[in-house]
Parts: C-alpha cells; sequence; structure tokens
C-alpha cells in the first residue's frame, strides 16, 4: 500500500500539466481570434512572452531547468519540462521570430499565427500525455 505522500506528489504533478494543457488551449484560441488590427490579450501577451522567454533562455551549459525559479516564463518543473520536450521534437528555427512578430504587432502572416497554434497545440498535446501517464496511475492502487 502507497503512502499518502506518493500519491498526493502525483496528484500536484497531474495538476500542473493539466494546467498547462488549459494554458496552451486558451492560447490557442486566442490566436484564433486574432486579427492584425486588434490588441493582444493580456492572456495571449502572458503565454506568447512565457514561451519566449523559454526559448532564449536555453544556455548550452545550463538548459531550462537551471532557471526554475528564475524569470523563465514557465516556473513549474512539469512546464518547463514539456515546453523543453516540445521545443527540442518540433525544432523550430523560425518559431522564436514568428513570435516575436506576434507580440510586437508587427506584419505577422497567417502562416505566423499557424505555427504558433501549432506549438501550443504540440504542448497541450504533450502536458495532456503527461497528465494521462498510466504509469501514475499505478501509484493510486
Amino acid at each position: 500500500m502507497p503512502t499518502l505522500c506518493v500519491p498526493m506528489a502525483n496528484r500536484g504533478e497531474r495538476i500542473n500539466y493539466l494546467s498547462l494543457a488549459l494554458q496552451a488551449r486558451s492560447a490557442m484560441k486566442r490566436l484564433r481570434l486574432l486579427s492584425p488590427a486588434s490588441a493582444l490579450e493580456p492572456e495571449l501577451k502572458s503565454a506568447l512572452q512565457a514561451v519566449l522567454n523559454s526559448l532564449t533562455s536555453q544556455k548550452p551549459q545550463e538548459g531550462l531547468y537551471s532557471r526554475l525559479y528564475d524569470e523563465a516564463g514557465f516556473n513549474r518543473f512539469e512546464e518547463i519540462q514539456t515546453v523543453e520536450e516540445v521545443i527540442h521534437v518540433l525544432d523550430d528555427p523560425k518559431l522564436k521570430d514568428r513570435i516575436e512578430l506576434i507580440l510586437g504587432g508587427e506584419k505577422y502572416t497567417g502562416e505566423d499565427v499557424r505555427t504558433v497554434i501549432g506549438f501550443f497545440s504540440a504542448v497541450e498535446n504533450r502536458a495532456l500525455y503527461h497528465y494521462d501517464d498510466p504509469s501514475l496511475a499505478e501509484a493510486f492502487r
């Protein structure tokens, strides 16, 4: 029989993954409604800035984990790990530029918005994968 501490820790981690998935879904929804004439909503601006900070904070020797409690944008281990996984898998050198265009309100294209939506979709999917990880369910039995 597992102790009470292990399931509680797993529940906390799972909540962080679910929270990240919901943040990503919210960003996608706001991006779909975005038009060049409209101002960025604070929630979308915050999400884009967090991703931008995560993309620019990676130092060759340190990575995102070294900035766990710094202003990396995402500050929970689960968020940082998930975003880093997606960045690594997508390996899109133009993602940072596209986010900067949207954040700056500069002339961005529909392709820029679709790419950023794709990024957030990948983050949501990866966060939900971790949230639904069957190995975590074993700890609750």
